[in-house]
């Protein structure tokens, strides 16, 4: 079980700041942990491109699992040509807490149903 609370500060057109803070039940291991992430977000003034950097991760009694409560982190490029499509290429770093790297490519495409 999981609760997070966000928040968006938008300090320019093209910059803002995202957080968050939570709370997360490990039914399996019996932990509680306090659950945290910070982002920013800064594009271009046309939209074309985005650079996104985060650094979230939990806070509670250290597991024997390795990187359980270490931060965790991810940075990644969107290009988006045009308002319905966007391409993303994103480095991140030990999301499960088993200090592996990995290389994300994705699409989005965006469709439009009725009004």
């Amino acid at each position: 079980m999981f609760a997070t609370v966000p928040a968006t500060l938008r300090l320019s057109n093209v910059l803002r700041i995202n957080l968050n803070a939570g709370w997360e039940w490990d039914r399996v291991a019996g932990q509680h942990y306090a659950t945290y992430g910070a982002g920013v977000d800064w594009r271009t003034p046309d939209n074309v491109w985005t650079l996104t950097a985060e650094v979230f991760g939990q806070l509670g009694a250290r597991q024997d699992a390795v990187g359980v409560t270490e931060p965790r982190f991810q940075v990644g490029l969107r290009w988006r040509p045009i308002d319905d499509f966007n391409v993303d290429l994103i480095y991140g770093r030990n999301i499960y807490g088993e200090n592996a790297n990995w290389i994300t490519f994705a699409t989005v495409v965006r469709f439009h149903v009725g009004k």
